[in-house]
């Protein structure tokens, strides 16, 4: 298929653990401002007789499609072969993901030539992105990934979420060796199309599901499709025929999972777990920006086993804000230069950050993120969970000050005088917006009022 705070604040955490288990009591307030609670803990464990220290032992047992003996299928194999740097590439990429999707494949009893699809879709690259506009490890065009509930939106795409693409795919291929009664076909049809496949079959071979497929009219794309599939599954089965290295990956889990329901900046992330930021971008490529939106629903993160432990324990301990970024509503005259003035950062990374042009003429109640303010409103340490909700300024100039609503989810050991010295708010103010005494409750929502200081722009007129 051809188809590219200083707050405190609760964070929910499902870790998915294998080989290291984390407990944290439920509930526990902690002494700064993270508490955590382990939802589910559950071990990946294979079973006895697949305890091979070596992950592509595992693989090649669960070979099982058929031999091709043809030309495609030896040049293809010659090809490969030759191009030891480019088995090292793919076997460096795989490594993060091929145990979860050996598991998956087992676990559904499909052959394991499947869990080698990735290398002829994207190589193992869940950034990849054809000119077909299909995305992530398995390829998926936003069409078929609709049809299987893969979500994209602006701030996320799943057809990148290694978890979610990879379930995704291996639905779709299920569902096609049941219409066509053949993995070769099924295959056929993940990368042409089943409407296509079945036409071709019902009108060269009237209907006949049994047929061969290199008895019928494939593109030549779709035959090099499976022939390629083929050629890699014989070279992983026996590497030393065909002169090639294959370096070992361990037969154990790479990653673990975790839910968040509070937004966390993508760099911080990465370094609360203890690793790289292209590191947590491969494990987690399917957020677009470099904040994590949670607060609609939970979000998984992938990261490492054997840094899950770090994440949490220095999430723990963490006591600023775990957000830099803010949410801001367009108003109808402003522009890409007025935002980049006003957040001090520059228009080129505000674009790339929003994936939108340099140039783009910005609407109305369009979303951005945008730093926090750069002014004394950038110490203060609410999250980016709402949108900016300011009065309408005039057009021809920027010097007053500027209002904005938050919504404040009270937290365990909140007091409405400590509230209102984090966010510089006088009590009187906070009571009169909410209608309310200086009891709190945990859980109950306060709307602050904030404002920010005046400033002038040099782009205005």
């Amino acid at each position: 298929m051809k188809t590219k705070s200083n707050t405190s604040l609760v964070l929910i955490a499902a870790v998915v653990l294998a080989s290291l288990s984390v407990t944290v009591q439920a509930g526990r307030t902690l002494e700064k401002n993270i508490s955590i609670t382990v939802l589910d803990t559950r071990q990946y464990q294979a079973p006895p007789h697949k305890q091979q220290d070596d992950l592509w032992m595992r693989v090649r047992a669960g070979f099982s499609l058929t031999n091709i003996q043809s030309q495609e299928v030896r040049q293809h194999e010659s090809n490969f072969s030759k191009n030891q740097r480019f088995i090292d590439h793919i076997v460096g990429r795989s490594q993060r993901y091929l145990f979860y999707i050996i598991e998956e494949v087992e676990r559904r009893r499909m052959p394991a030539e499947i869990a080698l699809l990735p290398i002829i879709e994207s190589e193992f690259d869940p950034d990849a992105y054809s000119h077909r506009h299909a995305a992530g490890l398995w390829q998926f065009v936003p069409s078929t990934a609709k049809a299987f509930g893969l979500e994209q939106n602006w701030w996320h795409d799943e057809r990148r979420d290694i978890i979610a693409a990879t379930q995704a795919a291996l639905d779709y291929l299920q569902m096609l060796y049941k219409m066509f009664g053949n993995w070769k076909l099924a295959l056929a049809a993940y990368n042409w199309g089943q409407g296509s496949l079945k036409k071709v079959i019902d009108e060269g071979h009237g209907g006949n599901k049994s047929v061969n497929y290199q008895e019928i009219g494939l593109p030549a794309e779709t035959r090099n499709y499976i022939s390629k599939l083929i050629a890699i599954r014989n070279i992983i089965a026996n590497p030393r025929r065909y002169g090639i290295k294959l370096k070992p990956i361990p037969n154990r889990p790479y990653f673990e999972q975790i839910t968040i329901t509070q937004q966390i900046d993508v760099q911080l992330a990465a370094r609360l777990a203890g690793i790289s930021e292209s590191e947590f971008n491969a494990l987690n490529p399917a957020y677009h920006r470099p904040l994590i939106k949670a607060e609609d629903s939970p979000r998984t993160l992938l990261l490492p086993v054997t840094k899950v432990k770090t994440f949490v324990d220095n999430l723990e301990n963490y006591d600023k804000s775990l957000v830099s970024w803010r949410i801001y509503q367009i108003e109808q005259t402003e522009t890409l230069r007025d935002l980049s003035s006003r957040y001090r950062i520059p228009v080129a990374r505000l674009a790339e950050i929003n994936g939108i042009s340099e140039r783009a003429t910005l609407k109305k109640g369009q979303i951005l993120l945008v730093p926090r303010d750069g002014s004394s409103a950038r110490e203060m340490t609410y999250l980016a969970h709402y949108q900016l909700k300011q009065p309408a300024r005039p057009a021809t100039r920027r010097s007053q000050s500027s209002e904005e609503r938050i919504v404040y989810t009270v937290k365990k050991g909140d007091t409405l005088h400590a509230i209102a010295k984090r966010y510089g708010i006088d009590i009187k103010t906070i009571r009169l917006w909410n209608k309310g005494s200086d009891q709190l409750s945990i859980g109950q929502k306060l709307t602050l009022k904030l404002t920010s200081p005046a400033f002038s722009s040099p782009y205005s007129s």
